[in-house]
């Protein structure tokens, strides 16, 4: 199972196919660069402190703006 905790972690810009972890759910704080998790899901981090196991999806939304 999985379950989104988008809002209960911090991070940084990513970039390709990792993200840095500023801070776990657990609380637990990070330098940049310093807990990096991946895009994959087969290719899952545990958070060096709680063991949490992290990946992410990234998602982009593009809009056109149409003047009245």
């Amino acid at each position: 199972m999985i379950k989104d905790v988008t809002n209960l972690v911090y991070f940084d810009d990513y970039s390709d196919e990792s993200l840095p972890i500023t801070q776990c759910i657990c609380g637990q704080k990070f330098g940049a660069w310093e807990f990096i998790i991946s895009i994959y899901d087969d290719d899952i981090t545990k958070c060096p402190n709680c063991g949490t196991k992290l990946f992410f999806r990234s998602s982009i939304k593009v809009f056109q703006v149409i003047d009245k």
